[in-house]
């Protein structure tokens, strides 16, 4: 993955206050678990746990609505970026290999800094 598509705390904290990334709409995923997100997570983000993620990738889309209360952006999408995240990175790598995998691919982001560097700096 390239560097420019590794984002830093200070555009994550943009996204998350504006809800869009280089003019486009964005979304930000958080992949950890449901009881994770119960302690804190970066505002505006939505859920799908890691272990939930390929089979969500198949749902249709009002399923997926249905499940998990969002729909993700279309694969490769003009319009909408995806914004991935986890505690400290390692989850956002495999959730990022599994999105390629279905073809998101330049709209496509990542946070490895992760809720354990968000949590600390967004309160300085």
């Amino acid at each position: 993955m390239a560097d420019e598509k590794s984002l830093s705390f200070n555009q994550v904290r943009e996204i998350s206050n504006t809800r869009t990334f280089n003019n486009l709409a964005a979304t930000i995923l958080d992949v950890r678990s449901a009881a994770e997100v119960d302690g804190g997570r970066i505002p505006n983000a939505v859920n799908i746990p890691i272990g939930e993620l390929g089979q969500a990738l198949g749902l249709a889309t009002d399923q997926l609505k249905k499940k998990y209360q969002f729909v993700l952006p279309e694969r490769n999408s003009k319009t909408e970026a995806l914004l991935i995240y986890c505690k400290s990175g390692t989850r956002t790598k495999m959730a990022r290999d599994i999105l390629e995998k279905d073809g998101y691919k330049n709209n496509l982001y990542v946070y490895l800094g992760g809720w354990d560097e968000f949590s600390v700096l967004d309160k300085k």
